[in-house]
C-alpha cells in the first residue's frame, strides 16, 4: 500500500505458492512365499516347526503315538499284481485277505508330493517299497472338511504320514491308494537331499546313515541282508550245539591278536584297560572249563588304519570245538558257507 502510495501504481498480486503433494503410498502386502530351493537350512527348519506349531495350536499332534497299518507296499504289489484294469478301483477288497468295509491302511515316509488344484499324488515309502497315494479334495472332505486343505499346508517330503482308503489303478495303470483320511505319524523338521543331486558324497554318506537309508534303497537293502546273515550264522552253529557266550570287551591286557588297541581308563577301580581285539582268549578259557563248543559273533577294536572298506571297530565270529581237528573245522566252514548261500539264494 504505501509503493502505491509512492509510485501510484498497484503492485502485482503475489502468488500464492502450489502445495507440494506427497504422491500416495502404496500399501505393502505380505511379502511372497519363497520357494523351499530359495531357502536356507535355517529358514526352512523355521517353516517346518512353524507347521508344527500350527498343528498343536487345532489340537492335532504332529508326532504321533501309535499307528496301526495292516499292508506294506510290497504287500500290495504282490496281491494286486496283474488284478485292476487301469481307472478301476477295488472297493470291497476282492484281491486282499481285508473283509468288505476294510480299510488299506499304510504308512510311510513322503518321497515326493505332486499337487494340482483339488488333487494331489504322493510317493510314500515305508521299509518294503514305495507306493502311490492320491488324495481328492471332495473324499477327503466326506470326513473332514479340513482334511486337503491341512494336508497342503501341513505336509512335506520326508514327512511321516498314514493313509486309510481303498485300491485302485490311475489311468495310467500305477497302482495307488486312493485315500478316503490321512494323519500325521512325524512332523519332519529338516528336508530329504536334493532329489536330482541325491545323496553322493561318500563322506557324508558314511555321517549321515539314517540319510542314506531313506535316499538309497540299496543300502537299506545291505543292512537287511547282513542282519539275515548274522542270523543265519547264528542259528546254524546253535542248530550244531554250539553256545554262544559273551566274553569282556575290555582287558586288562590285549590279546589274542597281534593289533595296536584302543586304550581306555576305568575310574572306580583306577585300572587302565584296553578294548578287545580279539575274542580268542576268553573262548579258550571256556573250553578249558567245560564247555565243549563254544562261539561268539561280537565287536573287535583295533586301533588302526580307516577307509570306507575297512573300519577299526568292526564284527568277527570266532568259533571252538573240542575233541576236534583242522579237518573238522574246514567241514564246518564249509558248512557254514553253504548254508549261508543257500538262504541268500
Amino acid at each position: 500500500a504505501k509503493l502505491a502510495d509512492l509510485t501510484g501504481e498497484a503492485p502485482p498480486p503475489k502468488q500464492e505458492e502450489k502445495k507440494k503433494k506427497n504422491p500416495p503410498q502404496k500399501k505393502k502386502g505380505p511379502a511372497p512365499k519363497k520357494d523351499e530351493s530359495e531357502m536356507s537350512i535355517n529358514e526352512l527348519r523355521e517353516s517346518r516347526l512353524a507347521k508344527v506349531a500350527a498343528m498343536r495350536d487345532v489340537g492335532v499332534e504332529p508326532y504321533a503315538y501309535v499307528y496301526d497299518p495292516n499292508r506294506t507296499a510290497s504287500q500290495l504289489a504282490k496281491e494286486y499284481d496283474g488284478k485292476l484294469e487301469p481307472g478301476q478301483e477295488d472297493e470291497m477288497n476282492e484281491f486282499t485277505t481285508l473283509g468288505e468295509g476294510e480299510e488299506i491302511t499304510v504308512a510311510g515316509r513322503i518321497m515326493a508330493r505332486r499337487v494340482f488344484g483339488k488333487l494331489a499324488f504322493y510317493t510314500l515309502q515305508d521299509e518294503t517299497g514305495t507306493i502311490q497315494l492320491q488324495f481328492d479334495k471332495k473324499r477327503l472332505g466326506e470326513r473332514d472338511a479340513d482334511s486337503f486343505k491341512n494336508l497342503k499346508a501341513w505336509t512335506d517330503s520326508g514327512d511321516i504320514i498314514g493313509a486309510k482308503g481303498t485300491i485302485r489303478r490311475t489311468d495310467k495303470g500305477e497302482l495307488t491308494l486312493y485315500a478316503k483320511e490321512w494323519t500325521m505319524l512325524t512332523k519332519s523338521a529338516m528336508p530329504l537331499p536334493d532329489k536330482y543331486h541325491g545323496l553322493t558324497d561318500i563322506s557324508k554318506r558314511y555321517r549321515n546313515r539314517h540319510l542314506d537309508l531313506i535316499v538309497n534303497p540299496s543300502v537299506r537293502e545291505t543292512f537287511y541282508k547282513r542282519a539275515k546273515i548274522t542270523s543265519s550264522l547264528r542259528r546254524q552253529l546253535d542248530d550244531k550245539g554250539f553256545l554262544e557266550i559273551e566274553t569282556p570287551v575290555l582287558h586288562t591286557q590285549p590279546g589274542g591278536a597281534e593289533a595296536k588297541p584302543f586304550e581306555t581308563y576305568h575310574n572306580s577301580m583306577d585300572m587302565e584297560l584296553t578294548l578287545r581285539i580279539a575274542t580268542e582268549l576268553h573262548l579258550k578259557r571256556l573250553i578249558i572249563g567245560g564247555f565243549p563248543r563254544v562261539y561268539e559273533l561280537g565287536r573287535i577294536f583295533r586301533n588302526e588304519g580307516i577307509s570306507t572298506r575297512h573300519n577299526p571297530e568292526f564284527t568277527s565270529v570266532e568259533l571252538y570245538q573240542a575233541y576236534a581237528d583242522y579237518d573238522d573245522m574246514m567241514d564246518l566252514t564249509e558248512e557254514l558257507i553253504c548254508g549261508e548261500l543257500i538262504w541268500y539264494f
